[in-house]
């Protein structure tokens, strides 16, 4: 499992550490030449760190020696960021041999991180930890803090730390059997790894033991031998026992026991000479059982002897005793540092309300003597006041003339149509009845006669038909100019809205005999009684539902077969206020025509079907009226939903 991230010293030694597999020992070799040349003390604590890191693959005891130099070092000469990283060397050497001391170790690197806000020196430590807590089979902090550590990659924008949190991730996923997320992040891994050239001999192992346990056989034993080579030629005698391992596992599932105990006698010998005692661990565990089933006895002997001392060196009682007490521990400072937090914003929040009490006491100062000062501009503002309501009163006067001579402009308007459809069909009536007349000197003529009176019955058919569009006109107006306001009542509002619905509904049914639609009520059973003018709200409501019902017929006449009329109606209780929506699925309206909708004479029926005056009067009804709103949304060849808001409080 990758537990370092090599942080680069200087250029040079990034190009070292860069080298293929077989520069590793002059790699080495050129680290230790640089610790006998003059250089300052920073510097050659992060030299130090650096062998420490080129060990870690080989030898940990001597990783531990170049760890322990490089801390003492750094402590002497108060090097803190050196310290930090020294001590993270040096938990990662002790770790497989004593994990208290080495969570230790990597919780006081952590903490000098976060003092020196250095995010990655703290992601490297909370990948140790988490490595630490995935050995003791605690998956929630483990991932936790595998995952805290991603997160820090990311935001750093560091691809290749990237790659050792994921494959990391993904080898716990793989030992807690969640075998679809281990392949997911080894996956991600290995394809970052790839666009980087960076090594994937850890990747191969975990993608080896993912296919291992999902039975793909032959795969895995791919992965497994590329991880052993890729391992080889870098020189990682810990990543080489991890491949032998998942190789001995592999033919040990075949039945395979010789090629078992050959891989898995690799795997100890990389593990003892890596000083990697959990890979001895694993290693042995493998011989032991190979042994006990093909024998010789005293071979598995041999290796459960090994097995034995190994898990007693690592999950001895009084280790896990010390490790129970570190965890105590941190949990004490932890708490200790909250109490001390919570302390100092008391301190801030008291310091807070002082300079609050000083600045209120200034601002009551300054509020004194800006009253006195308000108190000698008064007159004049008073004076000021008179003159500006007279003015405010002429302009009401010349805005209600203007409104008024517009009005009646349009008024004239509207009704010179009308009119002038009377005048000319009176002329029409009065050459009918002097043609009659003269055929009646001349000779009878009956079917003459006939044709003259059906003419002269459709002009009058005509002329009341204009009268009464003239008048609809004039009552409309007449509404528009009413003064004065009914007193509002508590109101049943779903009982007006679907009363009127029906309403618009028979009206259009007798105004165009077959036409169906789908009426559908959705009324808040919860709704409280509201304080509107009944009549005047219901008049609203029944104009919306006429024109929705008007609007589907228009649909139906124009749309293909299949196409289904229909009306919806609801009521919703909002805190404050009641919202009413009337909405049909007819053929919609443009932006333009919504632009108007709602202007005196604009109407979108044809000629002689409407007044333009419903949706002027509605508006008005709602909004100054009752206070509320009326809107409309549309979308052509969608349909249309007109929405009233009504306050609770008149």
């Amino acid at each position: 499992m990758f537990s370092r991230f090599r942080p680069a010293w200087t250029l040079f030694l990034f190009l070292l550490l860069a080298l293929p597999a077989a520069a590793q020992s002059p790699a080495l070799d050129s680290l230790r030449r640089l610790t006998q040349q003059p250089q300052p003390d920073s510097s050659r604590v992060l030299l130090l760190c650096s062998i420490s890191d080129q060990y870690w693959a080989l030898r940990t005891d001597s990783a531990e020696a170049y760890a322990r130099r490089a801390l003492a070092l750094a402590r002497r000469t108060h090097y803190r960021h050196g310290e930090g990283e020294a001590l993270n060397r040096l938990g990662a050497a002790l770790r497989e041999r004593n994990l208290a001391q080495a969570l230790e170790l990597f919780q006081q690197s952590l903490r000098l991180a976060i003092a020196a806000h250095d995010l990655r020196l703290q992601a490297q430590n909370l990948r140790s930890i988490g490595i630490i807590y995935v050995y003791l089979r605690d998956r929630q902090q483990g991932l936790s803090y595998y995952f805290q550590a991603l997160r820090i990659g990311e935001k750093l924008h560091d691809q290749r730390r990237m790659v050792l949190e994921l494959s990391n991730i993904g080898l716990a996923y793989d030992l807690f059997n969640n075998l679809d997320s281990a392949q997911y992040y080894q996956q991600r891994a290995y394809q970052l790894a790839q666009r980087l050239h960076t090594p994937t001999n850890y990747i191969l192992y975990g993608l080896g033991q993912v296919a291992r346990k999902q039975g793909h056989l032959a795969q895995a034993r791919s992965y497994y031998f590329r991880s052993i080579a890729e391992s080889k030629a870098l020189g990682h005698a810990r990543s080489s026992n991890f491949a032998y391992v998942g190789l001995a596992t592999l033919y040990q599932q075949q039945g395979r026991l010789d090629s078992s105990i050959y891989y898995a006698r690799l795997g100890c010998q990389a593990a003892r000479n890596n000083g990697f005692l959990r890979g001895v661990l694993n290693a042995s565990s493998l011989l032991t059982q190979n042994f006990k089933t093909r024998g010789p006895a005293d071979s598995a002997l041999k290796y459960q002897s090994l097995l034995l001392t190994m898990k007693d060196t690592l999950f001895g009682q009084e280790k896990v005793m010390r490790l129970q007490n570190v965890n105590y521990q941190e949990r004490q400072r932890a708490q200790q540092a909250a109490t001390a937090q919570d302390a100092l914003k008391t301190r801030y929040r008291t310091y807070a309300l002082l300079a609050g009490l000083a600045g209120l006491l200034a601002l009551v100062a300054l509020l004194v003597r800006h009253h006195r000062q308000q108190q000698r501009t008064n007159e004049a503002l008073q004076a000021s006041l008179a003159e500006l309501k007279s003015t405010q009163h002429q302009l009401v006067q010349r805005e209600k003339m203007a409104f008024l001579g517009e009005l009646t402009a349009g008024v004239a308007h509207e009704l010179q149509n009308p009119l002038g459809f009377v005048k000319k069909f009176a002329e029409v009536s009065t050459d009918l009845v002097d043609e009659i007349n003269g055929a009646q000197r001349l000779a009878r003529d009956g079917r003459l006669e006939r044709e003259i009176l059906d003419g002269l019955k459709q002009n009058i058919q005509n002329i009341s038909t204009h009268g009464q569009r003239a008048t609809a006109i004039i009552k409309g107006m007449l509404e528009h100019a009413r003064t004065g306001q009914a007193p509002r009542e508590a109101t049943d509002l779903n009982k007006l809205i679907a009363d009127n619905l029906q309403l618009a509904y028979e009206g259009m049914q007798n105004q165009y005999p077959g036409f169906q639609a789908t009426l559908r009520r959705q009324l808040d059973p919860a709704l409280p009684l509201v304080p509107v003018v009944a009549p005047d709200l219901g008049r609203v409501l029944l104009n919306l539902c006429s024109n929705a019902l008007y609007a589907v017929r228009q649909r139906q006449q124009e749309a293909a077969a299949g196409y289904q009329p229909e009306v919806t109606v609801s009521s919703h209780y909002q805190p404050g206020r009641v919202e009413i929506r009337v909405r049909d699925n007819g053929p919609g309206m443009s932006p333009e025509v919504r632009a108007r909708l709602f202007q005196p004479f604009f109407t979108t029926k044809p000629v002689g079907e409407g007044t333009g005056l419903g949706l002027s009067l509605s508006h008005d009804i709602v909004s100054t009226g009752h206070g509320g709103t009326l809107t409309v949304e549309s979308t052509e060849e969608a349909g249309t939903e007109f929405t009233i808001r009504v306050p609770l409080q008149s």
